[in-house]
């Protein structure tokens, strides 16, 4: 071989490796786009179900003039990731549902009415957000874990992300799933 077919070799070789990891690359920062994107749609959500349990608060107030769901004031000063945040909102939000079964005066009004129907409404759309950050989040995962893609993830430092719940797989503490 003569040495123009060896620097046309190494060109073509080097372009395909270059494309390669040109696709893996690109493949990553898609995934993390819709990562981040997910990622605020849940704080959104999250954002709304907080607004729509404050509107229900007031309402029942109004309603049955007693004092309900005390624990919304406290959670606006906290600075709680959304995975916390939301499993602040839970017993709220199970306390809205028990009212609703205790008192049918208010399952006749209306404005309550549309309330409960945002509520369900936030928290199907929540569920979806966070299924679908969980279904990146292990395509990001996998692509950190297999060859060839972990070869860019090491490059780049691309680590493992959690998942939504904060639960960390690989580590050693076994009792951090939450309920």
């Amino acid at each position: 071989m003569d040495g123009l077919t060896i620097l046309l070799l190494f060109i073509i070789t080097s372009s395909i490796i270059g494309i390669i990891f040109a696709i893996y690359y690109n493949n990553f920062q898609r995934c993390l786009v819709k990562i981040n994107e997910v990622d605020s749609k849940i704080d959104i959500s999250l954002r709304e179900r907080f607004d729509l349990l404050c509107k229900a608060a007031d309402f029942i107030k109004a309603q049955i003039d007693e004092e309900v769901m005390l624990d919304l004031e406290k959670l606006k000063d906290l600075n709680l990731s959304s995975f916390d945040f939301e499993r602040k909102l839970i017993p709220i939000t199970i306390e809205f549902y028990n009212l609703k079964a205790s008192n049918k005066k208010l399952v006749k009004l209306i404005d309550f009415t549309n309330i409960d129907f945002s509520l369900r409404e936030n928290e199907a759309q929540l569920n979806a957000f966070v299924s679908y950050y969980n279904d990146n989040i292990a395509r990001f995962n996998k692509m950190v874990r297999v060859f060839p893609s972990n070869v860019v993830a090491k490059i780049f430092r691309f680590r493992e992300k959690n998942y939504y719940d904060g639960k960390d797989l690989n580590d050693e503490d076994i009792n951090d799933f939450k309920l």
